[in-house]
């Protein structure tokens, strides 16, 4: 059990990481700002600051397979393997990649057949049928990628639609809110119904009145 544990456990950080200190950003400002050779490495653990340049060519290596610089879909023929239908992968119609997947199912379906045949007679001849199985697997899934662009441009839709649906909704509580607001301010007008003052008690409050009566018209006019 702790051998799964110990084993499940991230790598610790390259030993040059101690080296990415603010001290030696300074350094390494203060070198590349300075007179020196343009193809000269950084000296001493400063070189540990520089990234690396890209690598030469079109494409590189990296955790075992071979990646491309370009982001594309690479075809199947940049993958080394044979390509079942004629089309080429940046000119191909979604009506043409429909009608070559329906192609490629009822092949899959009929090596299964012949697959199944060849086993109950001969399993030991049955490698070259599992092969062609998995190379028209490997077409439908290279397919099925070439639709990988549409699948994002529907999902950046639907977020966004989404978050217009949400500004609406909070639009709309916003709207609620204010009428609410509005009709408990129209509710204080009543002060404009008062009678006038006959009393010099009256009198003494009417100002009062009158103010409150402007602040809740200045509220309103801001609504």
């Amino acid at each position: 059990m702790s051998d799964d544990l110990i084993s499940s456990l991230y790598p610790p950080p390259p030993p040059y990481v101690r080296f990415f200190t603010d001290e030696n950003k300074e350094k390494l400002k203060e070198w590349q700002n300075s007179d020196h050779d343009p193809d000269a490495q950084a000296p001493g653990e400063l070189r540990f600051l520089v990234p690396p340049k890209q690598p030469e060519g079109t494409h590189y290596r990296g955790y075992g397979n071979v990646w491309s610089f370009e982001d594309k879909l690479p075809s199947l023929k940049d993958t080394e393997w044979d390509q079942l239908y004629p089309a080429n992968d940046e000119t191909i119609t979604s009506e043409t990649k429909i009608s070559e997947l329906h192609k490629l199912v009822d092949s899959l379906l009929l090596n299964f057949l012949e697959l199944i045949g060849i086993a109950s007679i001969d399993p030991s001849k049955s490698e070259p049928k599992i092969k062609d199985i998995s190379l028209i697997l490997i077409n439908i899934n290279h397919l099925l990628n070439t639709y990988r662009p549409h699948q994002s441009r529907e999902s950046l839709i639907m977020v966004l639609r989404k978050q217009i649906e949400q500004k609406q909704k909070e639009m709309k509580e916003i709207d609620t809110v204010t009428e609410e607001i509005r009709q408990r301010i129209s509710k204080l007008t009543y002060l404009d119904e008062l009678p006038q003052a006959t009393s010099p008690r009256d009198s003494y409050h009417e100002p009062v009145a009158d103010s409150k009566l402007q602040i809740i018209n200045q509220l309103l006019a801001d609504i």
